[in-house]
């Protein structure tokens, strides 16, 4: 298993093989770290080795882990994000998503986690770069404080209502109904489990969920008859979960924020979020 680390630290590689045996659960002989253009002095037969190179800019040193696999005790690269920066005191990233490569998670001294997002040197004599991050982190003080939109859909959450009873089929309608039915469920677990990955959710976000629930019951009168009755049991619990975690207050509250005219609309436009998760701009 590897994991890949980037932080801030000037002596952080001299004081991480301790800390590594401990996490990793192995003795300190079974771990190695060098320097990334070191072969002759390592010990390869290591069962935790690290790698790390100097970068410049905000941040001092990537470093990259790998355990073998005799090793048991393998914790998620986010705790060992989290061990590393609260141990050392300093800031630790490490990726957040595949989908958006410049965007990084960021696991804080205080044992905070937040996002980053970071420009890569192009040449050898330009800047590692955090240019924003979404809360303030004092190692990063030239960075601008704001959200990520771009993270959220990029979150894979659970569709259980709909996996059950509409599973994936190979039919374009089916396809596009899913579809529907997926991003109206995910609606309702983002609800559920405080709006991840940032706890926020922008008003124009929720706004288009709503309006692909509008093209939903058109959707499912297109499907095959024997298909059809299954696609609206899922839109049925679907929708009572939502009005479980809405309340009723004419649409004032999505109005505002978004600043979107609300009369005339479907019943699920009139509820708002319990504790809606977006500013009063709406952005």
């Amino acid at each position: 298993m590897t994991y890949n680390l980037i932080t801030t630290g000037q002596q952080l590689p001299a004081r991480l093989a301790p800390l590594l045996a401990d996490v990793f659960g192995v003795a300190l002989a079974d771990v190695d770290v060098s320097e990334e253009s070191d072969f002759d002095s390592r010990n390869w037969d290591a069962e935790v080795t690290c790698e790390y190179s100097a970068v410049h800019g905000d941040l001092n040193w990537s470093v990259s882990i790998y355990a073998t696999d005799v090793v048991q005790q393998r914790p998620s690269e986010e705790a060992l994000a989290l061990k590393v920066a609260q141990r050392f005191g300093v800031a630790v990233l490490f990726p957040a998503t595949q989908t958006v490569p410049s965007v990084w998670r960021v696991a804080t001294p205080q044992g905070r986690l937040t996002h980053a997002r970071v420009t890569e040197p192009e040449s050898e004599s330009e800047r590692l770069t955090v240019n924003a991050v979404e809360e303030l982190v004092p190692e990063f003080p030239h960075a601008t404080v704001t959200k990520f939109r771009e993270i959220i859909k990029e979150l894979q959450l659970p569709s259980e209502f709909t996996d059950s009873l509409l599973p994936e089929g190979i039919s374009e309608d089916r396809r596009e109904v899913r579809s529907l039915l997926v991003n109206w469920e995910r609606l309702t677990v983002r609800m559920a489990t405080g709006w991840p990955p940032s706890a926020w959710y922008p008003a124009s976000l929720y706004v288009e969920d709503l309006e692909l629930r509008d093209q939903v019951a058109d959707a499912i009168e297109q499907l095959p008859e024997d298909e059809r009755q299954s696609a609206r049991e899922a839109l049925e619990q679907i929708d009572q979960k939502y009005r479980e975690l809405t309340v009723e207050d004419d649409g004032e509250n999505l109005s505002t924020a978004a600043n979107v005219p609300i009369t005339g609309r479907a019943w699920y436009w009139y509820r708002r979020p319990l504790n809606p998760p977006w500013d009063t701009t709406g952005k």
